[in-house]
């Protein structure tokens, strides 16, 4: 039965993919002087169908606090599944910053190009400023999406919040940092882990009947918060209100 629940659902993946692939590629070019703009709205309505594939039910908390945002920000999140990319882009509409590898991936990584994916190489040390540069000019007029954490894992795992990323707000005092928490009540099954490959993980995946989360989206951290603050506090103030709420059931 989950053999049969894998081929389904990566099935349907795979030609709804196929399918909105050459018409996105078709709007890009054609609307490539507003590709940044376009980009991310195409990208929310594919990823709300593989949320739909996937049979994964969003619970927004505190969704107030981003309607009433204001434009552009730096979202902050914990990682735990390949599935945060639709969750948080069919809530937010935004766009991520990535490894370079995910550049080359067939289909996936020239779509991801022209829409505005930020692209780095984290072997390579001298990238980092560029990055931070890349994210500080973005931010204004654009949601971006970080994993400071590097990596995907269990909620047991709390793995800590790299601090390179926050001197973003040395840069740029008035980026906001919104702290969003992602909580999968199927954590223990369907959390990314060492050692598990992406196909072990996709059949973990697809083996559920229904995926709950939670998107809590918290205040904002701004200015008036960092404010005289070094990147590692503001780090680690963002990081105990991302993976605080993880400590509870869901």
């Amino acid at each position: 039965m989950e053999l049969f629940a894998f081929y389904l659902k990566t099935t349907l993946f795979l030609i709804v993919t196929l399918m909105l692939a050459p018409f996105y590629f078709f709007i890009l070019f054609v609307f490539f002087k507003w590709r940044h703009r376009v980009g991310p709205k195409l990208v929310q309505l594919y990823s709300k169908l593989c949320l739909v594939i996937f049979r994964v039910a969003i619970d927004r908390e505190n969704s107030q606090i981003y309607e009433q945002r204001e434009k552009g920000m730096l979202i902050i999140s914990n990682h735990a599944s390949f599935l945060d990319i639709f969750v948080l882009s069919a809530s937010f509409g935004s766009v991520f910053v990535s490894k370079e590898e995910v550049k080359y991936y067939p289909i996936f990584g020239q779509i991801a190009w022209l829409m505005g994916v930020i692209f780095f190489d984290r072997t390579a040390s001298h990238e980092r400023l560029r990055v931070l540069n890349t994210i500080t000019g973005k931010c204004s007029d654009r949601i971006l999406v970080v994993f400071p954490q590097g990596t995907t894992s269990r909620i047991t795992e709390r793995l800590p919040f790299n601090r390179g990323i926050f001197k973003v707000t040395e840069l740029n005092p008035d980026i906001s940092l919104l702290p969003v928490t992602l909580h999968y009540k199927e954590d223990a099954e369907i959390a990314w882990h060492k050692p598990q490959s992406l196909n072990e993980n996709a059949m973990r995946v697809c083996a559920q009947k229904r995926i709950h989360v939670k998107v809590i989206i918290h205040a904002p951290v701004t200015i008036e918060h960092y404010r005289e603050k070094t990147a590692s506090q503001i780090c680690k103030r963002v990081e105990e209100t991302v993976l605080e709420p993880l400590q509870k059931e869901y």
